[in-house]
């Protein structure tokens, strides 16, 4: 909780820093700044990037043949034996 706290007011105390950042005259550089150096860096792209091609996928699509039920019992592949009693009387 404590790190927490302590994270959080580093981030308010560097936004007021940026906030309130100033020098004296109105020189149009400040090269030796790093915080106005960092204030105004920006990505630069290598290369524009490709737009994807669209492609159409044609593709014949069939149906399944419906399979009718079972005819005959399928057996239980966890099948376990019947109570003895049953099994005696049959």
């Amino acid at each position: 909780m404590a790190v927490a706290v302590l994270c959080a007011l580093l981030i308010v105390f560097a936004g007021v820093v940026q906030v309130a950042h100033t020098h004296a005259g109105s020189a149009a550089t400040h090269a030796d700044c790093s915080l106005c150096v960092a204030a105004h860096i920006t990505v630069h792209l290598a290369q524009s990037p490709v737009p994807a091609a669209l492609t159409s996928v044609v593709t014949r699509v069939e149906a399944a043949p419906i399979r009718a039920g079972a005819t005959a019992l399928s057996t239980f592949a966890l099948f376990t034996r019947p109570p003895p009693a049953i099994a005696a009387a049959a």
